[in-house]
């Protein structure tokens, strides 16, 4: 058997959610050896260590054996200011381990094209522009966008969803320069669809390019994604004057946009007064809808990911004990599948 590939006990460690000090105590070692392991300092572990940790993490033990040296993702992301660097490196770890499923599974299999602009905003104009301009580059006709996931997966976004606690997203490019986009699997179809554009922007908008220091990216991917969802020309006279509570749950039915983004919209380009915006969110925050709002819209469901495995076994004839082999992973069995495919198969001559 090859060499223990330490690199991948730190991230395995941390995919689920251990710090060193934990993972010492659960294994029943002294931190000092674990530390010493991650860092290379020593080729002392056993193949007994080896499976206790295989054991307690839920891994193959063959998953720390593999030659690879993970790339941890990096990119952009949106979170609660809450959130602690143990969370964030528990969520790269997981969203690095899908970056690696995913080039695994590709191997035989072409993703669609990415297709999507670049924008320079000190150049090409502001976010809003920049939507208007998809929507035009996507051939996007008025209204309401009725599946944001198929618009972004044809276009060869990947969506990938896991569970990142109070994370809602992350962006970044694979090894392989695949658009990836993270999104929590606990949120709802509203804040999906928000999170999914934003995210998206941030390639159009950020990725890529030297930004300066001033620039705040969060904002202007913010401001491009609800664009894009809802543009402000379609929009204004709905915002405009006497807005209410039962307005707001309207729009947000039609234009599958929360209530509190809608109203955030309304705000920030002057459709209603300063007065009328505090006495609206101060209603929203009387009657609860901060943490839950009256509508819920319908989640979108991304499958071009999944369908990498629907692909594997349907078309290439493995079954899902020869997945977890080829990914050294024992929970291919947790990833819902779907049918149909967007994908190409790599045949050889």
């Amino acid at each position: 058997m090859s060499k223990v590939n330490y690199h991948l006990i730190t991230l395995a460690r941390e995919a689920a959610g251990y710090t060193q000090k934990e993972f010492a105590a659960a294994l029943k070692v002294e931190q000092g050896t674990i530390s010493k392991i991650e860092n290379g300092l020593t080729d002392k572990i056993s193949h007994e260590l080896v499976e206790k940790m295989a054991d307690l993490i839920g891994y193959p033990v063959t998953f720390f054996y593999q030659d690879w040296m993970p790339n941890r993702v990096e990119g952009h992301y949106r979170r609660k200011l809450s959130s602690s660097v143990k969370l964030l490196k528990e969520n790269k770890a997981k969203m690095t381990l899908a970056d690696r499923h995913l080039k695994t599974l590709t191997v035989s299999i072409e993703l669609p094209v990415p297709n999507y602009p670049k924008w320079n905003v000190d150049v090409d104009g502001s976010p809003a522009l920049c939507a208007q301009y998809l929507r035009e580059f996507w051939k996007i006709p008025k209204g309401r966008i009725n599946d944001l996931t198929e618009i972004l997966e044809d276009n060869g976004f990947v969506i990938i969803e896991l569970d990142l606690g109070e994370m809602d997203g992350f962006s970044a490019l694979s090894d392989e320069n695949v658009p990836l986009i993270f999104l929590n699997k606990n949120l709802p179809g509203d804040r999906y669809r928000l999170t999914a554009s934003h995210e998206a922007f941030h390639f159009i908008l950020h990725h890529g390019q030297k930004i300066a220091d001033d620039r705040d990216v969060e904002a202007e991917a913010m401001q491009g994604a609800s664009e894009f969802l809802v543009p402000l020309k379609e929009i204004e006279n709905q915002l405009r004057g006497s807005l209410s509570l039962p307005k707001l749950a309207e729009l947000k039915i039609y234009w599958k946009m929360s209530m509190q983004a809608l109203l955030t919209k309304a705000s920030k380009n002057a459709l209603i007064t300063v007065h009328q915006s505090a006495y609206l969110w101060k209603q929203i925050s009387a009657a609860g809808y901060r943490t839950k709002e009256p509508v819920d819209i319908v989640k979108e469901q991304p499958t071009l990911f999944r369908e990498l495995i629907t692909t594997h076994l349907e078309e290439l004839d493995y079954t899902i004990e020869d997945l977890g082999k080829l990914l050294h992973f024992n929970h291919v069995n947790e990833w819902y599948l779907n049918k149909g495919s967007r994908l190409k198969i790599i045949r050889n001559s």
